[in-house]
């Protein structure tokens, strides 16, 4: 009898130690990031609720994600992406087809910001982290619109992009997180949020309309996690389903004041319209402004 219900502890303690697994996400920001502390209150969020999966956050900037990506383990991994970037991880050792989207928790709602007025330009210099990405299509998309060219630099960092702005010669058009445009605002009164880059105008600006408001059809910036397709599939359902209760759980509001951003609260299928659908939109903007985008930089 002893024996037996020693035997029965044994299997219990081998099961509760066995059940807790970690999956690491990998951000492609740092600690610093507006999207951190979103991130973190969802982590904290889905560890308190089960035991099953224990979620730890790991920083690998750089590469334009392709970093973070790379380190993400095929069966236990998870990433941290921005779809309106998708071609930067193309150019990276993964490709869309090598991951699946199972969880989004917000929608950045990022300015374009320039330091000069629109009417009358001929040029602006626009600054990113890489060509055909979300300011560069932005930035060509405006051009269409009031009839100006762009010209393009790249730059390691968008925060290289916004250092350069405030000098006299250099760029003048760059889309960042609003938080960027109060911090260049207070340097130089020049600087004007022209747009919202999101669905709906910033709560900080509701007079500054949206560039859907604007007639300019561009991608919108926003992050969401994704799982390599060696992942067994129950284990990316089961996943999804936590990260995303976590996320409801937590409320829109909350997240919003933590994130500066107007969060689409998805499940695992919503997350992966959502970002074919952005994913699909990248594409046909990259393909009607191909050749800028060949000769630029």
């Amino acid at each position: 009898m002893i024996k037996l219900l020693l035997a029965v502890m044994l299997s219990a303690w081998t099961l509760s130690t066995a059940a807790t697994e970690t999956i690491k996400i990998y951000s492609p920001y740092n600690a610093a990031h507006s999207a951190t502390p979103a991130l973190f209150r969802v982590v904290e969020q889905a560890n308190a609720s089960q035991s099953i999966y224990r979620f730890q956050v790991e920083f690998r900037p750089g590469g334009n994600q392709t970093i973070a990506l790379r380190s993400m383990e095929p069966e236990t991994g998870l990433a941290i992406i921005a779809p309106a970037f998708v071609e930067n991880v193309r150019s990276g050792k993964l490709t869309e087809q090598d991951y699946v989207p199972v969880h989004a928790f917000g929608n950045a709602c990022w300015a374009v910001i320039t330091n000069k007025p629109l009417a009358g330009a001929k040029e602006f210099v626009a600054g990113g982290v890489g060509l055909g990405n979300a300011t560069h299509l932005t930035a060509l998309a405006l051009g269409e619109k009031h009839g100006f060219d762009v010209r393009y630099i790249l730059f390691k960092s968008n925060n290289d992009a916004l250092v350069n702005m405030t000098g006299n010669n250099g760029v003048e058009f760059v889309i960042d997180k609003y938080e960027s445009y109060q911090a260049l605002k207070t340097k130089n009164p020049r600087m004007r949020m022209i747009a919202a880059s999101c669905p709906s105008r910033l709560p900080q600006e509701p007079g500054i309309k949206t560039l859907a408001e604007q007639g300019v059809l561009a991608p919108y910036v926003f992050n969401i996690t994704v799982a390599h397709r060696l992942m067994p599939r129950a284990r990316r359902v089961a996943i999804a389903d936590i990260l995303n209760t976590a996320t409801k759980n937590i409320g829109a509001q909350e997240i919003f004041e933590l994130s500066a951003t107007r969060p689409p609260v998805f499940d695992g299928v919503g997350a992966e319209e959502f970002y074919r659908d952005s994913v699909q939109l990248v594409e046909k903007l990259q393909n009607k402004y191909q050749s800028k985008i060949n000769n630029a930089n």
